[in-house]
Order: C-alpha cells, then sequence, then structure tokens
C-alpha cells in the first residue's frame, strides 16, 4: 500500500470561518490506486437560513440541512476520525482547513493543490474551474462537495508527478497572492508569495 491520503472538500455558508459554518462535507481516503473510504454529509445549521446568494452557488437547500444533516460538532469528530494518519488534499486547504480549526481539528500533513497548481504554473490562475479546464478534467457541478473532491483528485493526479519531476516542494505549502490573499494559516504551512 502507498501513501494514504484523504482528499476532503467543504461547502460553507460563506467565507469567515469565525462567523459562518460547514454545511456539506465530502472526504476520499484513497493511495490513488484503491479507494479506501468516502465520507458526504450535510451538515446542520446552528441558526438561521442559508442565503439566496449560497443556494444559487451550490444548490443546497435548507431542506437538505434537516434531518439528514449531521450536528455541527459531531461532524468534526466524524472528520477528524476519517483524515487520521493520512495526507490531506484540498484544494484551497487554507480556507477548508480554518473551518476544521474552529474545532480543533489541524491536519498535520497536507497539500494544497491550489498551491500545487500556482508552483507548477505561475502565470496561470489557479482556480479549481480553470485549472481542470487547462488540464482536461471534469468538473461537473462545480461547488458541491463530493464533485470538487473528485476533481481534486485528478488535479493532483496531474500536477504531483509534474512537481516531483522538477523538484518542487509542495508538501505543506500554501501560496500567498494578491487575488487571494491568505487569511489563515494552516498549522505547520511554509507560505510561498507569488504574484497575482
Amino acid at each position: 500500500m502507498g501513501e494514504i491520503y484523504t482528499f476532503i472538500d467543504l461547502e460553507t455558508t460563506g467565507l469567515d470561518h469565525e462567523n459562518d459554518q460547514i454545511i456539506e462535507v465530502a472526504a476520499i481516503r484513497t493511495d490513488l490506486e484503491r479507494e479506501y473510504g468516502r465520507l458526504h454529509t450535510f451538515v446542520q445549521l446552528a441558526c438561521g437560513d442559508l442565503s439566496p446568494e449560497i443556494v444559487k452557488l451550490t444548490g443546497i437547500t435548507d431542506a437538505d440541512l434537516g434531518p439528514g444533516g449531521i450536528d455541527s460538532v459531531d461532524i468534526h469528530l466524524i472528520i477528524r476520525n476519517f483524515i487520521a494518519n493520512s495526507t490531506v488534499v484540498a484544494h484551497f486547504a487554507p480556507f477548508d482547513f480554518a473551518f476544521l480549526n474552529e474545532f480543533g481539528t489541524r491536519p498535520l500533513h497536507f497539500v494544497c493543490t491550489r498551491a500545487l497548481a500556482k508552483l507548477v504554473a505561475p502565470t496561470e490562475s489557479a482556480s479549481l474551474k480553470n485549472v481542470c479546464a487547462r488540464h482536461g478534467i471534469e468538473l461537473n457541478g462545480h461547488h458541491r462537495a463530493m464533485n470538487d473532491v473528485l476533481a481534486t483528485i485528478e488535479v493532483f493526479r496531474k500536477l504531483k508527478p509534474i512537481a516531483d519531476y522538477r523538484g518542487i516542494d509542495y508538501r505543506n505549502v500554501v501560496v500567498n497572492a494578491p487575488d487571494r490573499p491568505l487569511k489563515y494559516v494552516p498549522c505547520g504551512a511554509k507560505i510561498v508569495e507569488v504574484a497575482a
């Protein structure tokens, strides 16, 4: 068995990890040859309703988060167990990890595929949508957690060999760029400053 990766994506009520909350979680454990498990669930809202902007962006409704959603405290325990003993991969790790950190979940070994994309192609857009388009990766239903996880796996498959061949250090690396300045730095992260 090779290195185990857990690819994860969160959909949230907004961009502020201190005031917004997780509404959908998806994750896949894999060694890139075999899948070892999937996690996919909605998360109940602690209070209030989803904004029209989030409903339009994600397609997730208040009804989705009702009886079928897991309590926000419980989901962090589930995530922590699911990612244990793996390298956690997320497309914009600082965003996802900021929300996980609110409940004390701090992945120690990670790859941010947004940083990886920027390190491999510094002058190109590192958004998931644009990276997928450049590399012929299917991305249907963007901003739904499982769809984004599946696309992130393919992005990692494409870019990891390029970075490894070039000797690019991308593990535990995040990029700070004018178009997406860092609002949270994951535990143990190395920050690389890049131009837009």
